[in-house]
Order: C-alpha cells, then sequence, then structure tokens
C-alpha cells in the first residue's frame, strides 16, 4: 500500500504518481475561479467536495478491484474437492463485485475530473453549478464537454480513446450484465493425463490424474481476472496522467 496525498492508501498496481500529481495540480495548486468565495476566504467549495470524494471512490474501487481479483483467483484454483458449500455463491459475488468495482473507478475518474474542469470554465461545465445535474455528469457528458472546450488537448483525446476502447467497451457489458443476473455459462474444463503408462497399458500408482479449470466467456477466469486487471490499471494511468499534465498547464 502507498499513502497518497489524498491521504488514503493505494493499492498495489495504481497509478499512483500519475493520479498524485493530477490531484495536486487539480484540486491543491488550483484556487478555483469562485469570486465571491475567494473574497469570503472560503477554501472548500462544493465543487471541491465533488471533486475529491469522486477522487477518493476512485482509490477505493480500485482497491476492491484488485482485492477480489486476488479472491477470485483462490477461488477458481481451489481444488473442487475442497470447495465449500457456498463456492458457486462466493464466486458469482466476487466476479459481481470485481467488474462493477472495476467499471466505478473509470466512472468515478470522469465524475471527479468534470468537476475540476469546471474551475477552468464555468460557461461550459454547467451541470457544476447545479446539485439537481450532478447525475448527469457521467463519461459521454465528461467527455464532450472536454472537447468543446479544450479540443486540441491531449486529456480530451485521451477521454475519446478510452471511450472508443474495445476494452473499456466490453468493461462496461460485463458489469451491465451482472448487475441484473449472475454470471451464465461456466465452463468447466477437464483434461485427464497419464504420464505412467506401463507396457502392459496399466497406470503405475501415482501417475492418472486430471487438469482442472474453470472458464467463462471463452477464456479461464484464472488468467482473465488479472489480465482485465492489468489492462484496466494501464489505462487509468493513461488518463490521469493526461489530467495531470492539463492541470499542470493551466497554473
Amino acid at each position: 500500500m502507498v499513502i497518497m496525498r489524498m491521504g488514503i492508501e493505494a493499492a498495489d498496481g495504481f497509478p499512483c504518481d500519475a493520479f498524485d500529481r493530477a490531484y495536486y495540480e487539480a484540486v491543491v495548486r488550483t484556487p478555483g475561479i469562485y469570486s465571491a468565495d475567494l473574497q469570503a476566504g472560503v477554501v472548500i467549495t462544493e465543487v471541491k467536495t465533488q471533486i475529491t470524494t469522486a477522487l477518493q471512490a476512485v482509490l477505493y474501487r480500485h482497491r476492491r478491484a484488485r482485492e477480489t481479483a486476488l479472491e477470485l483467483t483462490d477461488l477458481v484454483n481451489l481444488p473442487r474437492e475442497d470447495r465449500p458449500s457456498d463456492w458457486h455463491f462466493t464466486t458469482q459475488t466476487r466476479l459481481f463485485e470485481f467488474f462493477v468495482s472495476l467499471h466505478s473507478a473509470f466512472e468515478s475518474s470522469f465524475y471527479g475530473l468534470y468537476f475540476a474542469g469546471s474551475r477552468l470554465d464555468r460557461q461550459r461545465f454547467t451541470f457544476a453549478d447545479d446539485p439537481g445535474k450532478y447525475q448527469r455528469v457521467k463519461v459521454q457528458s465528461t467527455t464532450e464537454t472536454f472537447q468543446a472546450a479544450w479540443p486540441n488537448e491531449p486529456l480530451p483525446k485521451a477521454m475519446s480513446d478510452l471511450r472508443a476502447d474495445s476494452f473499456y467497451d466490453r468493461l462496461g457489458k460485463v458489469r451491465n450484465r451482472l448487475a441484473h443476473r449472475i454470471a451464465p455459462g461456466f465452463e468447466h474444463r477437464i483434461t485427464l493425463h497419464a504420464d505412467g503408462i506401463t507396457g502392459g497399458g496399466s497406470l503405475t500408482s501415482g501417475q492418472q490424474g486430471e487438469d482442472y479449470e474453470l472458464a467463462w466467456q471463452g477464456e479461464p477466469l484464472a488468467t482473465m481476472i488479472p489480465s482485465t486487471l492489468t489492462q484496466a490499471e494501464e489505462k487509468l494511468d493513461v488518463l490521469w496522467d493526461a489530467a495531470a499534465a492539463f492541470f499542470a498547464s493551466r497554473q
């Protein structure tokens, strides 16, 4: 675990450097553009609260995704004869938590970045002025608003690239599927092996066995889960690195 500038622990694999730099440039250094607040000496604004709570959510959601990834890996590698009676329930629950938490890390990122952007351009980031419209701050609205305000900057491009990425699209579809039903179609793949066949065709003691793996959507879960987590962490790093550079350039 790494203690972030916000005072919260980040799990292994989190893009700590990029995230910390973005938080510093967007929240700590940026004084805000609310003249009434500045004149009154108010440091914490409602918008700043929205940014920090969203960024806290990014850290928490990623941490939970990594925790469930480790738990899932242990579950799917557990020999069938050693599985407890609630193994299927626990596996389905952890799979749900993994994809929902990982997808939420991206959604919370865009939510926080929208409010961070509103501190620079209140004319375009209008949802930030009305708490009744906060629920309209989504990945699409954030991307489109940044593109309209700063069309040639790397951050809006990083947002657009992520939205168009097949990995992110699949992540959202799996999350939506699991939000309404359990993961259908688990495949139980068994490969028998007998390395010690004697000349008479019989098996020597202890040489007969089987290899077993649990698969879903055509891929073994034991490799799908860590691979999905790694890809997500890489894409979060790209997004927050672009955010750090963008807000640093606004100073």
